[in-house]
């Protein structure tokens, strides 16, 4: 039995048109073959080969062979094959699961296609199979861009997470400076105060030897006018006392005096340091705080669209549906073009270079152009460009590869070509950290200038400087590589002075490119859709005449079309209509 004899029998198994067959329509369908009801439950495990309580149709078709002897499937499946009708062999010319896609509508279509059949009305049964086939294919569309939509979001949590540990991570590292600093300042001022202290006790030494001594002649000149030998000896005694007392209670005096300074600057740096963290916690928290309510905004935007493309698709129903009997010819006229286009740009691609000024982009050019190196290259004002001709996967392609300048003044005219490239080679400068610290703002600007993410390949150029920089003042590879993950990026260290890994880089790019550009490929035709998240169901649509759908749109010019314009332009009049929607 072919595959599309299984898909009409699974159908007829599909008691609900749920798209997969329970286990009440598989007892149902048992019943009528006259299975004994204590091996209907074997059966129906025995074709649930993912045991998930039901059967979808890889499972029927893959069990099919093996259980169709003891449930005799034949019989049900030659009388659905007796009972085929217009719509089935309709329905076998379409590509996929045409109930799956058009869900709780397929009956009612069935019922209208074998009606219009019945009327023999060629010109109206081929409008209605157009109709039926634009809107499985749309359905298809939907699916896949909703799709996605939910890996878009994947990837923006993802990279939110990343960006927040990075923070956190800068944040240890100021604090940790923060805290060695203030430490070098309060040794340092301690180390002041107690010099200070010291020579302040060694002057009052002097003045206190200076005292000793004046008073010492005193007492000697008065001795020998006045006093006898014996009192002389006792006073110098007394005196000898005296002096030790003052000393011991001096140099008790300073070391108390400088316990108490130590204590105190001990003090003030606990004071600080616990000022400063209290700060860095207010600052962190309200950064968080910021992160958290951002977050909410984009999903509050995320919904907000969600219910406008609805509505956009909701109110567009009337209009494409008028324009549908147009479309099948222009479809084709627009395909031909397409094609022709196609055929002349499959093999060119354009490449931009981006980067800091000074990161090497000019002297990279040369050396993958002309594979030369110039030390006393010019400063490039504005942009320049070469031509690179390569075999990529067995393919010759050309590479239009264009120069930017790195200066801010020249930044609006970077993004002018960011728009049309293919893919971006985004360098920085291995000696020079800022260069690497302004990659973010780079990728920023180059997704902001393009509609969708194209192939980039961040490279760390200047290689050959890294031996003879001191160890720890270049940006390390761990960091590259690291930021290059973070944005989803292909990413090489190359020499521009002594060529490695030029080629390479670029080639590994072109590869990117080539790729994208193939799953990129769509017609001009397919553009004209609207976007919505979801498939709508019926208890969601409604339809509009025309007179209130132009009613609606009178006073918008961009949603009107002339017939002047149709027919200068064809099809790519619809681009006007496609950016209103926009």
């Amino acid at each position: 039995m072919n595959r599309a004899d299984l898909r009409r029998l699974f159908a007829a198994c599909d008691g609900n048109k749920s798209g997969r067959v329970e286990y009440e329509d598989f007892t149902s369908v048992c019943r009528e073959l006259n299975v004994p009801a204590d091996e209907i439950r074997t059966l129906f495990n025995k074709f649930d080969l993912d045991g998930d309580g039901y059967i979808n149709f890889n499972d029927f078709s893959s069990s099919f062979q093996e259980v169709s002897e003891a449930l005799n499937l034949a019989l049900l499946g030659n009388s659905v094959q007796m009972q085929k009708s217009a719509w089935d062999e309709f329905e076998n010319t379409l590509d996929g699961d045409v109930a799956f896609y058009l869900g709780r509508q397929w009956d009612e279509l069935r019922e209208m296609y074998e009606q219009i059949h019945s009327t023999s009305d060629e010109l109206l049964l081929q409008q209605y199979e157009d109709l039926i086939k634009a809107l499985v294919a749309e359905s298809k569309e939907h699916r896949m861009e909703s799709e996605q939509l939910e890996t878009s979001l994947r990837r923006t949590e993802e990279l939110t997470s990343s960006q927040l540990v990075e923070m956190e991570e800068d944040l240890q590292q100021q604090l940790a400076r923060t805290e060695k600093r203030v430490r070098e300042e309060e040794q340092k001022k301690l180390d002041e105060s107690i010099a200070m202290l010291q020579i302040k006790h060694e002057n009052e030494l002097a003045d206190l030897q200076t005292t000793i001594e004046r008073l010492t002649k005193q007492y000697q000149e008065e001795s020998k006018l006045n006093s006898p030998r014996e009192d002389a000896v006792k006073l110098r005694a007394q005196i000898r006392d005296l002096m030790q007392e003052n000393e011991e209670l001096r140099s008790s005096l300073v070391k108390a005096q400088i316990n108490v300074s130590i204590l105190q600057v001990e003090l003030d740096r606990l004071k600080n340091a616990f000022t400063d963290q209290k700060l860095q916690h207010e600052r962190e928290s309200d950064d968080l705080k910021k992160m958290v309510m951002e977050y909410q905004s984009y999903s509050s935007q995320i919904e907000f669209l969600q219910e406008m493309n609805k509505t956009l698709y909701d109110s567009n129903d009337g209009l494409r549906s008028a324009l549908s009997q147009d479309n099948a010819s222009a479809k084709r006229r627009q395909t031909e073009e397409d094609l022709h286009d196609t055929e002349d740009l499959a093999q060119v691609y354009r490449l931009v270079l981006a980067g800091d000024a000074g990161s090497g982009k000019s002297s990279f050019l040369l050396r993958l152009s002309l594979n030369e190196f110039r030390g006393d290259i010019q400063t490039t004002l504005g942009v320049d460009f070469q031509i690179k001709k390569m075999l990529v996967d067995g393919e010759k392609t050309n590479l239009q590869i264009w120069d930017t300048a790195g200066q801010e003044r020249f930044r609006s005219i970077a993004r002018s070509y960011f728009r049309k490239a293919h893919g971006v080679l985004l360098l920085y400068d291995v000696t020079s950290e800022s260069s690497f610290l302004n990659v973010r703002e780079w990728v920023e600007q180059i997704r902001e200038s393009t509609d969708q993410d194209i192939p980039m390949c961040i490279i760390g150029n200047k290689v050959d400087l890294r031996t003879k920089r001191p160890e720890g003042s270049c940006v390390s590879t761990f960091d590259g590589e690291k930021l290059a993950m973070a944005y989803n990026a292909l990413f090489c260290e190359a020499s521009a002075k002594e060529g490695t890994s030029v080629i390479e880089a670029v080639l590994h790019l072109a590869r990117e490119v080539k790729k994208n550009a193939k799953l990129g490929q769509r017609s001009e035709s397919q553009k004209f859709k609207i976007r919505i998240e979801d498939p709508p169901r019926r208890k969601h649509m409604v339809f509009m005449g025309g007179a209130v759908l132009a009613n609606i749109m009178k006073d918008k010019e961009s949603f009107w079309l002339s017939r002047a314009e149709y027919e200068e332009k064809g099809l790519k009049v619809l681009d006007k209509l496609g950016g209103a929607l926009r």
